[in-house]
């Protein structure tokens, strides 16, 4: 087992040796560097190229051998035959960490994975950690750390990642940031030579930063072992998890890929289910369920309030609870009194509430507040869709005669914005989750500017928001079992 503090050298390394540095700029060599200078690292690089005396302006070493100071990490990216000469030299001067980025080892066959196994067992006799290869890197941006392939720098946050393919953690971590959350750790771990997708879940489990962990896995070595740091590290923070390799199709590619063991689906759901694991099937599914447990507390049942600008929109969301396994609450007459001396007259009672189409927003936080405190919830759901104005022909371009509302809707639009903080503070203060569905853009440019934390999130459909819920009340039966376990 890794200790954590040696794979804390991977992820915020005071030192850097990065072997392969280049100055042609169409190699990773040149790429990956810039990106670890342009991304304000702010501890030592050290290049290392025979063939160069300066990379980027910064003095360039022979080996690794021959740099003066302190070694926390190694970026490797020369080619595969030059890799084993490498972490030859990394042990020489007691490196402990290592981040493989070239490819042409155990995906391309028997010659790759003997030299893939050669490649660990020096490490290991040696205590070296070993991220990769074949991966596109890793990155910290707490730490502003960002030594990986894409040219491409997210924010600092709490969502960790772990992925066996470089282009979806691109993916998934887009998602997040689309979301309005950032990135605490991110690593592409390729071949796990030797740190395994399980390891980076236990490693992320202990790290303070990471409040959520986001996998993706094409297949698992010892399936027993990792069900088992799954396990363990679900019982404190959600493990959100995509795994490719399903179908006949896929575990063929998952091989040629990476090298990974593909599973058999039906097993291996069932089984991260058991350990409170959450699944996923799609790139967009993972970021929305790995979004929706931060800054909300978990629904600790399946009992939904609906509130909705428009009737059609609550038969819509009433379907779409029943197909995810929830139960649209039933509200009693004492909540729904209070509900209708705050609307109009020809509302009409129950659960969902519909606003019918009324554009007061000052009503909106009271009905919420309402509801969420009414004890008969676990979880509320707020739909709001704008018209797609932008998609229609503007009459007034046109000569067309009238007062152009568009002024007057965008004001609206700017209440709502603002309006879904206090909205938020809700789930907090009651305990009551809150999943906002919305169409809206949730950023005005100057609320952009000013704004460095996470935002509100919203969803764009029903069905996302019932996934969410869904998978949050899971996760929170997994937590109670296993309190109740340790309990007994």
């Amino acid at each position: 087992m890794v200790e954590a503090s040696r794979l804390n050298f991977a992820f915020e390394p005071a030192s850097v040796a990065f072997v392969g540095a280049t100055e042609g700029k169409v190699k990773w060599g040149f790429v990956i560097l810039n990106n670890l200078v342009s991304g304000g690292y702010e501890g030592e690089i050290y290049p290392v190229n025979p063939n160069y005396e300066t990379v980027m302006d910064m003095k360039c070493y022979p080996s690794v051998r021959d740099i003066p100071g302190r070694v926390d990490l190694a970026v490797i990216t020369v080619p595969a035959r030059y890799v084993l000469n490498a972490i030859e030299d990394c042990i020489a001067k007691d490196v402990p960490a290592a981040v493989v980025i070239s490819a042409g080892f155990r995906e391309l066959g028997v010659e790759g994975a003997a030299m893939e196994a050669e490649m660990v067992a020096m490490a290991e006799s040696a205590g070296m950690v070993l991220v990769g290869p074949n991966g596109q890197g890793v990155a910290c941006p707490r730490h502003l750390f960002y030594s990986w392939m894409p040219v491409f720098y997210p924010r600092s946050g709490s969502v960790g990642f772990i992925c066996q393919s470089g282009n979806i953690l691109n993916m998934l971590i887009g998602g997040i940031l689309d979301a309005g959350f950032g990135v605490s750790r991110a690593v592409s771990s390729g071949n796990e030579a030797m740190l395994k997708t399980e390891d980076y879940i236990r490693y992320m489990a202990g790290d303070d930063d990471t409040e959520v962990i986001v996998a993706y896995v094409e297949g698992v070595d010892d399936g027993r072992r990792f069900l088992e740091l799954s396990r363990t590290s679900a019982a404190n923070k959600p493990v959100v998890l995509l795994k490719g390799g399903r179908t006949s199709s896929g575990m063929q590619a998952a091989r040629s890929h990476t090298g990974a063991m593909a599973v058999s689906e039906t097993i291996f759901e069932s089984a991260c289910r058991q350990a409170g694991v959450v699944l996923t099937h799609t790139i967009e599914e993972t970021s929305i369920a790995a979004a929706s447990f931060l800054n909300r507390p978990l629904p600790t049942g399946r009992r939904v309030g609906i509130v909705t600008s428009g009737g059609g929109l609550g038969v819509i969301a009433a379907d779409a609870c029943s197909d995810f396994g929830l139960e649209v609450a039933k509200l009693s007459d004492e909540t729904l009194a209070k509900v209708v001396e705050l609307l109009p007259d020809h509302f009409v009672p129950g659960n969902p509430i519909d606003l019918v189409a009324g554009l007061d927003l000052t009503i909106l936080k009271p009905v919420l507040d309402i509801v969420m405190r009414s004890g008969e919830v676990d979880s509320v759901m707020f739909i709001f869709v704008e018209a797609e104005r932008h998609k229609g022909v503007n009459i007034q371009e046109r000569g067309g005669r009238g007062f152009d509302m568009a002024a007057l809707w965008e004001l609206g639009m700017k209440h709502f914005h603002k309006a879904l903080w206090d909205l938020y503070s809700l789930g907090s203060e009651s305990g009551i989750p809150l999943y906002v569905v919305a169409n809206v853009e949730l950023l005005l440019a100057d609320t952009a500017e000013a704004f460095t934390g996470d935002l509100p999130m919203t969803f764009d459909s029903v069905e996302a928001a019932c996934a969410s819920i869904s998978a949050m009340s899971q996760y929170y039966l997994y937590r109670e079992r296993m309190r109740d376990s340790v309990l007994v």
